[in-house]
């Protein structure tokens, strides 16, 4: 249900009764010709499927290689779900071979050079003050800067927060910056659409508790990866609500409609204060954006 009891959005058909539809307009990119495409991106951020398996080994350069560590690194990565926080960023197969102190990776030649990268940040634990961005992203790097005074909000307990937000969208997340009076720059490393997910997931937070930071790097959010996808007609569109009705309604009780939204139009959907984000394929973004309206 909406609020106030009202009926929630129902994206695959209408509801019973007619809802206080949404008549703020979105602002969007545009986006390239229909010749440019080449296919639309999957919803999913994970590499571990039995498809995308197969679509791997089927690749002329897919192949297995061996990257030794220690066992103070073994001990790091013994834990299954660090080794599947690789792999699904990555979006190749990772096994640790602990008597022989080694992980086998298996994958495209990009996807084992990013699980490599990955195993050794998650091995160093810390990035530290000289990280220097041009040396880390090869098209799967996303840095955002987050205050100081919510850093430890958006870790949460134990860094909990952050890791959800991993297992949510197949990224990984580490604070690069070690200096805490200072804004602190949070790495996000995967594909796209889990990049996206997690960096608007992460604004949401930060806007919770200190309004008005998004206006001050909007155009910097808004134009990040432009058609940096398969398709080649990835963007983002928003939608700043006229009320805390409007906005209650859009997100539903404990978020519901919100999530149903993504599922439905494919689309990553997220609201930082009073704005409505919308990131994805063109088709993507147009059903987002038709079922809001509903």
């Amino acid at each position: 249900n909406g609020p106030a009891g009202g009926p929630a959005l129902l994206p695959h058909g209408r509801s019973r009764s007619r809802s206080p539809s949404l008549k703020t307009e979105w602002s969007h990119a545009r986006t390239p010709s229909p010749s440019s495409r080449r296919g639309s991106c999957s919803r999913s951020p994970s590499g571990s499927s039995q498809q995308s398996a197969k679509r791997r080994r089927n690749r002329k350069d897919y192949g297995m290689e061996t990257m030794k560590i220690t066992p103070d690194d073994a001990a790091v990565l013994a834990n299954g779900k660090t080794q599947d926080k690789i792999a699904r960023a990555s979006e190749a197969e990772i096994e640790l071979v602990r008597q022989e102190l080694c992980l086998e990776i298996r994958g495209t030649q990009q996807q084992r050079r990013r699980a490599r990268k990955y195993a050794g940040i998650v091995m160093k634990q810390c990035m530290g003050p000289h990280f220097v961005v041009e040396d880390f992203d090869e098209g799967d790097l996303t840095v955002l800067s987050v205050p100081p005074d919510v850093v430890g909000y958006v870790q949460g307990q134990g860094g909990n927060v952050l890791r959800s937000i991993e297992d949510e969208w197949g990224t990984l997340m580490v604070f690069i910056d070690t200096d805490l009076s200072r804004a602190q720059r949070l790495a996000i490393f995967g594909g796209v659409r889990g990049r996206r997910g997690s960096e608007l997931k992460v604004l949401s937070a930060v806007e919770t508790k200190m309004a008005g930071y998004y206006n001050a790097i909007r155009d910097e959010v808004v134009h990040r990866d432009k058609y940096r996808d398969t398709a080649g007609t990835w963007g983002t569109d928003t939608m700043t609500f006229r009320d805390e009705g409007e906005i209650s309604y859009a997100l539903g009780k404990q978020g519901g409609t919100r999530r149903k939204l993504e599922r439905s139009s494919g689309a990553i959907v997220q609201y930082v204060g009073m704005v409505a984000i919308c990131s994805g394929t063109k088709e993507e973004r147009l059903r987002a954006r038709e079922y809001m309206k509903w």
